[in-house]
């Protein structure tokens, strides 16, 4: 047993004497995550809901089990059969591989129909081909700011091109992926996953998980953003930068397995058009940063670039407080301790975590040592007030 801070309790169960199982249990304040290997799927339950499901699995038959829950909750014999069903329909669901069928077209691989960008990230420069002018509006905004001209030789090269039905992706000339064109999401998570493999010389494997978050840093330590849709996360991170933080990454954070830290993901902040008039007296250049609109959203958006240069900044820092913020025009402005769980709920649907057991197992520990709080703002001068408080705690 090991206690984290805010009262966070974890215990690792393994090795239970069923297939249906979870891997990895964390009990965390009044709640169980529980960790599928199979289906890479995190749940998180009570610990009521959890001793039954314990129970369930030590029965050795359905009659064994409904005989307990009797006796112990005194409950009817129906109901004990639900419990029996709806606990086995959410074991097998749970377990079930995840298998997702990708073509190999390298035969396809096209060979000079294509729109050329060119970027530099330090020492590392990426030639990025795109088969369209529709790939280079999803990808190309966010790494406009480091847009070049090809000079010398190119560490790697992409390409990104679609035929009637879908995307797909080449590194060096080698085939990564390819998914529906009405998936581009997935294609847009896979290929920042690529670009931090090849910043930091790193495969899928040695990151526990990309979350959908943005960071910021001072010269020290991390603090995680998250926050649905529409809540604020980039412009408060905009804004934070504005005020002397940092920008690690936006809306893509990566956690390496290695060191438990997160790194830099360089890419541009992208901000909606109702933050622009905010924003504008923060940043000198930012009425001749392009207006891009969303191709998912239908929203215009700005990218303003990080005021770090990724070849001279620190490249990671650990991370032990994530912020839930949510903007609020009529709200009163505050910072407060919350537990694990309500960030949790948000986070790990929006993420990508690894499927390896090693890398889950490091997830879970890195939790335990994470404080969790969450910023309801109307007024950004508090909110850059209350974050550079907890960079001081």
């Amino acid at each position: 047993m090991t206690a984290g801070k805010d009262g966070i309790k974890l215990f690792l169960f393994e090795n239970l004497k069923t297939d249906l199982s979870p891997k990895h249990i964390a009990k965390l304040d009044n709640n169980s995550i529980l960790w599928f290997e199979p289906s890479n799927q995190y749940i998180v339950i009570s610990d009521a809901l959890w001793a039954i499901v314990a129970r369930y699995l030590d029965c050795p038959t359905q009659k064994h089990f409904v005989s307990q829950l009797q006796s112990t909750y005194n409950i009817s014999l129906k109901k004990a059969e639900v419990y029996y069903n709806e606990i086995t329909e959410l074991l097998i669901s749970s377990n079930q591989k995840q298998e997702i069928e990708l073509n190999n077209p390298k035969s396809l691989l096209m060979s000079n129909q294509a729109i050329v960008e060119v970027y530099r990230f330090g020492n590392t420069t990426i030639k990025i081909s795109f088969g369209s002018e529709k790939i280079r509006e999803r990808i190309h905004p966010q790494w406009a700011h480091l847009a070049t001209i090809q000079s010398g030789s190119i560490t790697f090269h992409f390409h990104l091109y679609n035929d009637l039905n879908h995307i797909y992706l080449f590194k060096n000339e080698l085939y990564i992926a390819d998914y529906p064109l009405t998936d581009y999401h997935l294609l847009q998570g896979q290929f920042a996953l690529q670009i931090i493999n090849s910043l930091y010389n790193k495969t899928e494997s040695d990151w526990i998980a990309t979350f959908h978050a943005s960071t910021v840093c001072n010269d020290k330590e991390a603090i995680m953003i998250i926050g649905d849709s529409g809540n604020g996360k980039s412009t408060l991170a905009a804004v934070l930068m504005a005020n002397g933080l940092d920008v690690l990454a936006d809306d893509f954070s990566p956690l390496s397995a290695e060191n438990q830290e997160l790194y830099r993901f360089p890419s541009g902040i992208s901000v909606k058009e109702g933050a622009f008039s905010t924003l504008k007296p923060m940043f000198q250049d930012f009425e001749q940063f392009p207006i891009y609109t969303s191709t998912s959203k239908n929203v215009k958006l700005k990218y303003i670039p990080p005021m770090a240069d990724f070849g001279k900044a620190a490249s990671h820092f650990p991370c032990q407080k994530i912020v839930m913020v949510n903007y609020d025009a009529n709200a009163k402005s505050e910072m407060k301790t919350i537990r694990i769980e309500k960030v949790l709920e948000t986070l790990i649907p929006e993420s990508w975590l690894s499927p390896l057991a090693s890398n889950s197992r490091l997830f879970l520990d890195w939790l335990k040592e994470v404080s969790c709080y969450e910023l309801t703002y109307s007024d950004n001068s508090i909110a850059v007030s209350q974050f550079k408080k907890l960079f001081d705690s």
